[in-house]
């Protein structure tokens, strides 16, 4: 039966092959070295967060002994994450690494790797698991919460509004778990009087939010919109040029998610106003729990990684340090 379902493991992911070649192959999960094999369906580039993210997660992993195979998709394409995790599953590396573009459509995946033993962590972002036995695949998601950012931002514009205001949020792309997370996170608490004129995606694109929010000003003129919630950094110094633009630069507080250098440098320039960090550097405790698992310790099902938030002076000391990683 094992070698039945092998063969047509082999030939489901035959297309798979050539776009995740970097991950190589094992037999029982066990390299050339005898290092234990993790697979690692990765997003690949896209901003500063997800370089720092995925650095720091091939170095931990490689000092903690493991040999990591890194597969990177392109462009938020889902079906090559998806071959490159059914090859993972078919190699039988020892564990896999889950950073994925969409939070749907891996039930039939993690179904193949529950069955063939095979544990799955996912960072950074939640995926939607509709069926119970692809459900028992995963063992621990590890990342900081995104609700806990969405938080951040509407108390920050309850503060700074006590008396109410009109404004703007740019989100990611629909079907990411970020997204509605982020979101759920703001609405749980932003106050009764904080209105939001509108609710646009910008594809996490610094150029796209220039485009979005240089419409939403000239449409919502006479609202006298006061502030901007951009869902991630990109986004939010996307809108600081067109508010800059629009003559409305210290008019309209602009609050950003990520915590990049690029983005504390322009909250110490004043074009932004608030930074909240949603911290890429977790390589170590995820390659912790892998080893703590596969070591038949027991392991939590949510492991949150602290972040922090910034204003201008904070901002300052952060960047002078130079223990910035991203």
């Amino acid at each position: 039966m094992k070698n039945w379902k092998k063969a047509i493991a082999l030939v489901a992911s035959a297309a798979a092959l050539v776009s995740v070649a970097a991950c190589g192959s094992s037999n029982s999960g066990s390299s050339d070295s005898g290092k234990k094999v993790v697979g690692f369906v990765a997003v690949g580039p896209e901003d500063g967060f997800r370089t720092a993210n995925e650095k720091d997660i091939q170095q931990a992993f490689a000092d903690a002994g493991f040999d990591l195979k890194y597969s990177p998709t392109q462009q938020g394409d889902q079906s090559k994450q998806i071959q490159a995790f059914n090859k993972f599953v078919n190699d039988e590396v020892d564990a896999i690494i889950l950073s994925s573009t969409e939070d749907s459509g891996w039930d039939e995946s993690l179904k193949k790797a529950a069955e063939a033993e095979i544990p799955v962590f996912t960072v950074d972002r939640n995926i939607d698991v509709k069926d119970s036995a692809a459900a028992k695949a995963v063992v621990s998601h590890i990342g900081p919460s995104n609700e806990w950012a969405g938080e951040q931002a509407a108390e920050f514009v309850n503060k700074n509004f006590p008396d109410g205001a009109n404004g703007f949020i740019l989100e990611g792309p629909a079907g990411l778990s970020v997204v509605k997370d982020r979101g759920s996170g703001w609405d749980a608490k932003v106050a009764s009087n904080i209105k939001v004129l509108d609710s646009q995606s910008a594809n996490w694109s610094t150029d796209e939010a220039k485009t979005v929010t240089a419409g939403l000003l000239d449409k919502f003129k006479s609202e006298n919109p006061q502030f901007i919630f951009a869902q991630n950094d990109e986004m939010g110094l996307g809108a600081a040029q067109a508010v800059d633009a629009a003559g409305l630069k210290g008019k309209v507080k602009i609050i950003t998610i990520d915590g990049t250098k690029n983005a504390l440098q322009a909250l110490v320039d004043g074009d932004l106003s608030y930074v909240i960090e949603y911290n890429p550097i977790f390589g170590k405790e995820t390659a912790q729990a892998v080893k703590d698992y596969l070591d038949g310790k027991k392991i939590e099902k949510n492991i949150e990684i602290d972040s922090k938030t910034f204003d201008a002076t904070s901002a300052k000391e952060a960047l002078d340090n130079g223990t910035r990683a991203y």
